[in-house]
């Protein structure tokens, strides 16, 4: 089921100071990094699509799955960009039940997707899909809160507003720690008003996120041949540490053919 309802409409003007090109970058260099001619990806969670654009500027064929109908509509109502040596394309789906008929040179799931996956259940099905997914060899690259620095720093409450010539937004998030579960539930309440009739709408939805510890990572990842190239603050490359929030993990599949076949014989 997914997060994301009325929240969508608000998404990319919420995330509007997001600088995507600089992680869309960030991204493609990790991947060419290990792998020069890598040119597909399956983007894990690609929500309205501006990940898979800008890769697809940067000569990627991108293929996003993603939970909520309503982000997909949005990431399809954007046309493709005429300058993109690339490609983008998006489909409604779940990361844990996903069965395409395909191999990827590279995995991505960012913005924390992999911690929207609460369960150690659903854990392994994402870890198990993506190494389906992925060509002998082949990168899985994302991002996730950081356990050491969730404990650490310890989520707090905020209030964000964003405006545009059109709507005006204010949003509160109230975070609720359950270290036994190792999740943060945390409720979004909006304010929302439309500048132009003066509408104002009330609405709030609760998002669960999984925090994860390296060994964690290590182990659901072992499970299913995939095993852990490089770890690290996102974006900036600095060592991860109590304070960094959120860590990138670069994974890479196994090269062996025929582990890679019990994978894809086990989730079909």
């Amino acid at each position: 089921m997914s997060n994301f309802h009325k929240y969508s409409a608000y998404y990319d003007l919420l995330y509007g100071d997001k600088d995507y090109a600089a992680e869309a970058g960030y991204v493609a260099r990790a991947i060419r990094k290990l792998n020069p001619a890598a040119r597909t990806i399956l983007e894990f969670g690609s929500g309205t699509g501006r990940h898979g654009r800008l890769l697809a500027r940067l000569g990627f064929e991108v293929h996003g799955i993603e939970r909520s109908p309503e982000m997909v509509a949005l990431a399809r109502a954007v046309p493709a960009s005429l300058d993109a040596s690339g490609s983008f394309t998006c489909e409604i789906g779940d990361v844990c039940t996903l069965k395409l008929d395909r191999r990827f040179d590279a995995i991505i799931a960012l913005f924390h997707v992999m911690s929207y996956q609460t369960t150690d259940d659903a854990l392994r099905a994402a870890f198990a899909n993506a190494a389906a997914h992925l060509a002998p060899g082949g990168i899985f690259l994302f991002d996730v809160w950081h356990g050491p620095a969730v404990l650490f720093q310890k989520p707090s409450e905020r209030v964000k507003e964003v405006a545009d010539e059109r709507r005006r937004v204010k949003r509160f998030a109230r975070p609720k720690l359950d270290e036994k579960r190792k999740t943060v539930a945390v409720v979004y309440e909006m304010e929302c008003e439309d500048k132009v009739s003066s509408e104002r709408a009330f609405f709030s939805e609760e998002h669960l996120m999984r925090y994860l510890f390296p060994e964690e990572i290590d182990a659901f990842a072992g499970a299913c041949g995939l095993h852990r190239i490089s770890t690290e603050e996102f974006l900036t490359g600095r060592p991860q540490s109590s304070d960094t929030w959120g860590v990138a993990y670069v994974l890479q599949r196994c090269r062996s053919e025929l582990l890679l076949e019990a994978e894809v014989h086990k989730l079909g």
